[in-house]
């Protein structure tokens, strides 16, 4: 382009540059696509051709010529394909402290440490690597959020509470969707693993467990009201989704209890999600007016993340990484790689949420 007042100037390009600039072209590009696709907000409310436009004339700065239609198209596919996972992206994962802060808990007296895993999807292999890693970490207790199953069959349950059993640890299961998946209700993980919350003292602190898994059937009056009476003096909460995303990048900042992604066309469905959505921003509500709740901790996301309450600041919100290796027909790594939390609790009252990554 030649701008008014200036004449251009015809850079000559020896073969050697001109190789380097292609490979980078692709290069710069893969990771243009990859970096925006997985981590950018503004992706999912643009058009192919929009995107084609804005990362054309970024690269055009750069002297790497790549047309509109090449990026628009690339992007479109690989955006497709991720929007298709009901994932994408969100906040970066890796809960970082300062060397500050690694001191501080470094001179801490733990009292307890428990294991938060979630997003199983019927991956056995990297169930027992995780469930070897807790033990090594001389963890004697753990929680499971939900998705133990790609599909919630009952022999599939089965399988996972075996090595679940085996394990040796004292564990509490969540159902997620995908587990409702075969029974379209509770039936079959209640068949295998029993109830779907609880409350339990662990070191003199409350945890208490609850399933909000459910996409289109609203909780039972019978199991909040059994929160409502429990939930005063509880000091963590554990859920099956999250309940408030709102800072975290998109998709992830759409993905909660009673979210929907895309427009439902069935009015009853969509009636039915806007009831579950509602009875969400409820518990979220009754979370809030309890001054003893220190975290919620939920999964779903296959990605882990972290929040600080926006009405509460004393009130974090966690969600944890998955376990599984693969993510649909894609490997997991390529959102985050496989890993579980780990909640430890310190003899002064404090605690912190940190991730194991697995090999």
């Amino acid at each position: 382009m030649v701008l008014s007042g200036r004449k251009s100037k015809k850079i000559s390009v020896n073969p050697g540059l001109r190789f380097v600039r292609s490979v980078l072209s692709v290069i710069v590009l893969a990771a243009l696509v990859l970096g925006v696709t997985l981590g950018a907000k503004e992706l999912y409310s643009l058009d192919s051709a929009k995107f084609g436009r804005l990362v054309s004339s970024l690269l055009s700065k750069v002297h790497i010529n790549v047309s509109e239609e090449q990026v628009g198209s690339v992007a479109g596919k690989f955006a497709e394909r991720i929007s298709q996972t009901n994932l994408g992206s969100g906040v970066s994962t890796i809960r970082s402290e300062d060397e500050s802060d690694r001191n501080v808990y470094a001179t801490k007296d733990v009292l307890v440490k428990l294991a938060v895993l979630s997003d199983i999807h019927d991956d056995l292999i990297n169930l027992e690597k995780a469930l070897d890693e807790v033990r090594a970490r001389g963890i004697e207790y753990a929680f499971v959020l939900g998705d133990l199953t790609g599909y919630g069959d009952v022999a599939s349950l089965r399988k996972v509470k075996d090595v679940l059993d085996a394990s040796g640890l004292v564990y509490y299961a969540l159902p997620g969707d995908h587990d409702l998946a075969q029974s379209l209700d509770t039936s079959n993980f209640n068949d295998v693993f029993g109830k779907e919350y609880g409350k339990i003292k662990i070191a003199g602190y409350n945890f208490i467990y609850f399933n909000n898994s459910a996409n289109f059937t609203k909780i039972s009056p019978a199991a909040i009201s059994w929160l409502e009476n429990e939930i005063s003096d509880a000091d963590f909460i554990l859920l099956s989704q999250p309940l408030y995303t709102k800072g975290l990048t998109a998709p992830f900042d759409k993905i909660y209890m009673g979210s929907t992604n895309g427009e439902l066309k069935d009015e009853s469905l969509a009636d039915e999600q806007e009831a579950v959505l509602t009875q969400g921003q409820l518990l979220l509500s009754l979370i809030r007016r309890n001054p003893s709740l220190k975290a919620v901790v939920a999964g779903d996301h296959h990605k882990s993340s972290f929040l600080q309450d926006a009405e509460r600041t004393s009130l974090m919100h966690y969600v944890v990484g998955a376990v599984t290796s693969t993510l649909n027909e894609y490997p997991q790594s390529a959102l985050q790689t496989s890993r579980f939390s780990v909640l430890s609790i310190f003899q002064d009252g404090s605690y912190k949420i940190e991730d194991v990554v697995l090999d």
